[in-house]
C-alpha cells in the first residue's frame, strides 16, 4: 500500500479561504495606520500600554526596579464548632 504524502509547499484550500476572510479588511486598516507608529495594548482600566519589539508590555521592563507591595498581617482563627 502506498501512502499519500502531502506536498509541503501547497496551502489546503480551505486554510486560503480562511486566510483570506480574515485578511479581507487589513488593506484599510494599513492606509488607516501611521508609518511609524508602535503598537499598543489598552487595559482593562482604560489606559494604553506600548509593546516592545519582543512582544512583551514595555512597562513590565520596570517591575524589579518598583516599591515592595507592603502586607498587612493577619491572624486565623480555626473554631470548632460543635
Amino acid at each position: 500500500m502506498t501512502e499519500i504524502q502531502p506536498e509541503r509547499n501547497e496551502i489546503a484550500p480551505s486554510v486560503r479561504a480562511l486566510l483570506a476572510a480574515f485578511h479581507e479588511d487589513t488593506p484599510s486598516k494599513l492606509e488607516l495606520a501611521p508609518v511609524d507608529s508602535v503598537a499598543l495594548y489598552q487595559r482593562a482600566d482604560g489606559s494604553l500600554c506600548e509593546i516592545g519589539a519582543d512582544g512583551w508590555l514595555t512597562e513590565y521592563d520596570d517591575l524589579d526596579c518598583g516599591e515592595a507591595i507592603t502586607i498587612e498581617p493577619t491572624s486565623v482563627q480555626d473554631i470548632e464548632e460543635p
